[in-house]
């Protein structure tokens, strides 16, 4: 069972990224996001990243290298999600 500690520290990083993340972000009808709500969600998606990264080395360091690549194309999606969010929330 490879990379069983990066698995739970990826489920564990983006279960408080998506806690971190208030409607707003999703274009719900809200005031405009705080500075530092929005800090702290801007951090929690990065280390969501991070620890999405650590897994796909991990995959990589096991000889899964085509779900390394599967993993990594899933995490380039999510950054381009993340910029449009950040591009459509309110400053």
């Amino acid at each position: 069972m490879a990379c069983e500690l990066q698995k739970i520290a990826t489920a564990v990083a983006l279960a408080n990224a998506v806690a971190s993340t208030p409607g707003v972000a999703f274009g719900a009808v809200a005031p405009p996001l705080e500075p530092l709500l929005a800090a702290r969600m801007w951090l929690s998606w990065v280390g969501a990243l991070v620890a999405l990264g650590s897994l796909a080395k991990c995959l990589d360091d096991a000889g899964r290298g085509q779900d390394a690549e599967s993993l990594r194309r899933e995490i380039d999606k999510l950054k381009g999600e993340m910029e449009t969010i950040k591009n459509g929330v309110p400053h």
